[in-house]
């Protein structure tokens, strides 16, 4: 089962990345910054930063995929790379943008 979930704050504004023929559909491209707690004992917090991409269709208002908008994200791993598996990056496929503002 390949299913994440994940609360992040979006880092700089959502990029057009496709758009079909005939405009009905967009491609996103965002950054979403997510907090990784510190392991016990540890007394700095870090922050991951997670590559988005997510269809026009999955989402209800494209305006809010701004600057510093705190969202909730359902989706998929996708994983990419070269064919010999040296050199490899990961990225969610949102299926739901849930706006936390």
């Amino acid at each position: 089962m390949n299913n994440v979930t994940m609360i992040g704050q979006i880092e700089g504004d959502a990029k057009v990345a496709f758009t079909t023929e005939d405009g009905a559909h967009k491609l996103y491209k965002f950054v979403l910054k997510v907090p990784r707690y510190p392991k016990k004992g540890a007394s700095e917090r870090h922050d991951d930063f997670i590559n988005i991409k997510c269809w026009s269709s999955k989402i209800d208002d494209e305006d809010n995929l701004h600057d510093q908008a705190y969202v909730g994200v359902e989706g998929r791993l996708q994983s990419f790379g070269n064919g010999d598996y040296r050199n490899y990056s990961n990225e969610v496929i949102a299926t739901k943008i849930l706006y936390l503002d």
